[in-house]
């Protein structure tokens, strides 16, 4: 009787071995291809953190705004400039920046404008001016002008005054030009000028004549020169009418020094030359039609 062969035990062992085999070769290519995915998927973040990396100093080096190249290169010309000059002290530097600055300021015009009456001008920033409750006062709290309307009314709007350092070491007093503005009167009225009398407190009617300032043909009146007001000081003033906007507008400039020039170092102002800095003023003055005179003329058929 012959013993049973072994083969099925070597079939078993090899389909075992071959079982085992496989599944190692599926653990080691299921591990193979998971380290690729991952892989992969590293690969594509570093590339994208890569490109916008480049991107940045791209931008940084090519991409900067033009305002801060021509910052760089206007610093760069400035440095240029400046070579084989002596550059002053910090302090003095900046003593000169800041006189330029001043210069500049007194320079550059400050702008009165009444949008409801619609008149404007420019006047030079080292004077003062005065509008509102104020508009008719020195900076004592004292009339600035007077009017010459010949008829009672009148708006104040506002007043410019010249400084009394302007004229340091003078007898001057004061400068001023006042505008106002009556629609209470006629256009043929507004070609007319009453003043109080300094001596007499009386109305007096003053003599006017055609004179243009700038672009604005006026009526123009004046009080002669030498006038004393209170025994204290001698008051010349001269008025200037224009009907528009159904109204008349005037502009009274008054120029004021002190009696008593005995004073040692005190000088006396020339008065025309103080008309001349208040002319300057009116020179720049503007008119233009307003809404309200337009409605009013409407109202009144004209």
């Amino acid at each position: 009787m012959s013993l049973p062969t072994a083969k099925p035990d070597n079939t078993n062992r090899q389909e075992s071995t071959k079982t085992e085999s496989k599944q190692g070769a599926e653990g080691i290519f299921h591990g193979v291809e998971s380290q690729d995915g991952a892989g992969t998927e590293r690969a594509h973040t570093i590339a994208i953190w890569t490109g916008l990396f480049i991107v940045a100093i791209v931008v940084s080096q090519f991409g900067r705004p033009s305002h801060a190249r021509q910052a760089d290169f206007l610093r760069a010309s400035a440095k240029v400039a400046v070579l084989g000059k002596v550059e002053p002290s910090a302090p003095v530097a900046r003593q000169i920046s800041e006189s330029r600055m001043e210069d500049a300021k007194e320079l550059t015009p400050a702008v009165y404008a009444s949008h409801k009456y619609g008149v404007a001008w420019q006047y030079p920033r080292t004077y003062v001016l005065r509008k509102g409750a104020n508009a008719t006062l020195d900076l004592y709290g004292h009339p600035a002008t007077e009017s010459a309307f010949a008829a009672a009314g009148g708006v104040a709007l506002a007043t410019v005054l010249i400084p009394a350092r302007v004229y340091a070491g003078t007898d001057f007093k004061a400068a001023a030009l006042t505008a106002r503005v009556n629609a209470q009167i006629s256009e043929q009225a507004c070609g007319k000028f009453r003043r109080v009398s300094f001596d007499t407190g009386e109305d007096v009617v003053l003599t006017a004549s055609p004179e243009t300032v700038g672009t604005i043909d006026y009526a123009a009146a004046e009080v002669d020169a030498g006038d004393v007001v209170d025994g204290a000081s001698a008051t010349s003033e001269k008025f200037y009418h224009v009907y528009e906007n159904e109204a008349c507008y005037e502009f009274a400039l008054r120029v004021s020094t002190n009696a008593a020039t005995d004073k040692p170092g005190t000088s006396r102002v020339d008065k025309d030359e103080v008309f001349d800095r208040l002319a300057e003023i009116l020179t720049s003055v503007t008119i233009v039609p307003v809404r309200e005179a337009a409605a009013a003329a409407e109202a009144h058929g004209n």
